[in-house]
């Protein structure tokens, strides 16, 4: 009688938890897209999320972008547009933040690329937290070039800040402060600097802060 191996039994295991779970997505994906209406649309919608799957993309956000150009009464050309845009975006992301980039890392880099933050900054952020999730990091980055703060400056700060080990909280409180600044008429660029400054000024020197594990809360 031949014995199975517990490695050969836990391969398998794993093997059917992935089907199971891309199972259940696609029956989520299949389901969300009765949402549509127009049916060339939806088929264009259904081809688009097929395609991510196939190459190992999440298709939350892409069809989260199908949804928002629906709101916005955009044609089913343009939605195709924007998503391909998205998909090749969250392609590049998904290299850039290798070798094991989540789906909120994913639509965050894309998004940072979408507002011109330098390719370089996404590994560097990678490479200064390797593992760890920095979505939250890469949504701030990305918040401060939406409000205009210059993409290098925006990028040199944040990771700076991720050298120095900055917490969650430091960098969210950051962008709610330059966002206020900004409001009060102050130059992004300007507000931008303070700010960071005066983060910087609490936290330890780069040596210091690489011999932590994670980041605090």
């Amino acid at each position: 009688m031949t014995t199975i191996s517990s490695r050969t039994l836990a391969f398998a295991a794993g093997v059917l938890l992935l089907a199971i779970s891309g199972a259940r997505a696609v029956a989520q994906d299949a389901a969300s897209l009765t949402l549509i209406r127009d049916d060339a649309t939806r088929d264009m919608v259904r081809s688009a999320l097929g395609r991510a799957s196939a190459i190992g993309l999440p298709s939350g956000p892409l069809f989260a972008k199908a949804l928002e150009g629906i709101a916005k009464k955009a044609s089913t050309p343009r939605i195709r547009d924007a998503m391909n845009a998205l998909e090749k975006r969250m392609r590049r992301a998904n290299d850039l933040l290798a070798p094991d980039a989540t789906v909120d890392e994913l639509a965050q880099g894309a998004d940072a690329l979408s507002v011109g933050v330098p390719e370089k900054t996404l590994k560097e952020m990678r490479r200064l937290a390797p593992r760890r999730s920095i979505a939250l990091e890469l949504g701030v980055l990305t918040e401060l070039v939406a409000r205009k703060v210059p993409p290098k400056q925006a990028s040199k700060t944040v990771l700076d800040l991720m050298a120095r080990n900055a917490s969650g909280a430091q960098l969210t409180a950051l962008s709610s402060a330059v966002q206020a600044d900004v409001d009060a008429g102050i130059k992004p660029e300007v507000a931008l600097d303070l700010r960071g400054r005066g983060v910087l000024s609490l936290l330890p020197p780069p040596q210091s802060a690489a011999a932590l594990n994670g980041r605090p809360k």
